[in-house]
């Protein structure tokens, strides 16, 4: 009995773990001409339609500004046409 524990552990030991599959990093960048935007005199809005963006989590939109433009990344954004 004991020699079959000692078997079986010899095989748990030698058995490879499963491969680990390492997370999606591919993505694409668009560059969009489709959207408004109003100012005033102390505030500039941009609006720009997405289709289903707001099953996005919040975390997963991302924007940076400069003094005279701005970056909008929205990860892991899929659409199902």
């Amino acid at each position: 009995m004991q020699q079959k524990s000692q078997k079986k552990a010899a095989l748990l030991d030698n058995e490879k773990p499963a491969a680990v599959v390492a997370p999606i990093t591919t993505g694409c960048t668009v560059k969009t001409s489709n959207y408004e935007w109003d100012q005033s005199d102390k505030f500039v809005k941009i609006y720009i339609t997405l289709t289903a963006v707001h099953q996005v989590p919040t975390e997963n939109v991302q924007v940076h500004f400069t003094e005279r433009s701005f970056d909008l990344l929205i990860v892991s954004y899929i659409i199902f046409l």
